[in-house]
């Protein structure tokens, strides 16, 4: 039985992949790494930045000794400066009467201020785990294990909605119940797909579909 929902925060419920894919694949493509942004939303939409960037010199992309101290906070901030709803979140969110977090792979405090923008912060009673409180983000399962634990609830008692290949992963590793969602602006035609052999068990194309399939789950 569903007694919880575990929401993905960028792609779900604020519109910022596409601005993360633009403004980091820019900013590679500045330091000599060959991506597109494309490539970028195929390949690491969902990943932490410092995955992203351990994953490139471990390509030989970018060198080991590269420091971002000074790039991340300002590529942050861009991003942050661009944080915007996913049309219908809020009546999707006002619909449901279950409980509810967010499990994101962005920083807590990014988290927390983009739900304050987007006035829903109170949907969710401060309930949010980020990849920073645990050891690995997304794919690895880290992070919706400690949501389970820290909420005291077993796999079977969640349903989680995620928008990427890295949040799935992890969610299925967890051996969670996952609808992919596909309303963000980065979402390309064969997302669904993708999302489906990741584990997604079922595909939300809006907010006004996922919030149709959440009431099907909890019947």
């Amino acid at each position: 039985m569903v007694k919880h929902l575990l929401f993905d925060c960028d792609g779900v419920l604020i519109d910022t992949e596409i601005v993360a894919a633009e403004v980091v694949s820019g900013w590679l493509q500045s330091i000599g790494v060959k991506i597109d942004i494309e490539t970028f939303i195929r390949e690491y939409t969902g990943k932490t930045f410092t995955d992203i960037i351990q994953i490139l010199q471990v390509k030989g992309e970018i060198s080991a000794t590269l420091d971002v101290t000074e790039a991340v906070p300002k590529l942050d901030a861009i991003i942050r400066d661009n944080q915007r709803p996913i049309d219908g979140v809020w009546d999707m969110l006002n619909s449901l009467t279950i409980p509810r977090s967010v499990v994101s792979n962005s920083a807590k405090d990014y988290v927390e201020l983009a739900l304050t923008k987007l006035s829903i912060t109170d949907h969710f009673e401060g309930r949010v785990f980020s990849a920073d409180m645990v050891k690995k983000g997304k794919p690895s399962p880290d992070v919706y294990l400690f949501a389970l634990k820290t909420l005291s609830l077993s796999a079977e008692n969640v349903l989680v909605i995620e928008d990427s290949v890295a949040g799935v992963t992890s969610a299925a590793a967890a051996g969670l119940n996952i609808i992919g969602f596909l309303g963000g602006s980065h979402v390309r035609d064969d997302l669904g797909d993708v999302l489906s052999k990741a584990g997604a068990k079922q595909l939300a194309y809006d907010h006004k579909d996922l919030a149709q399939k959440i009431r099907e789950a909890l019947e």
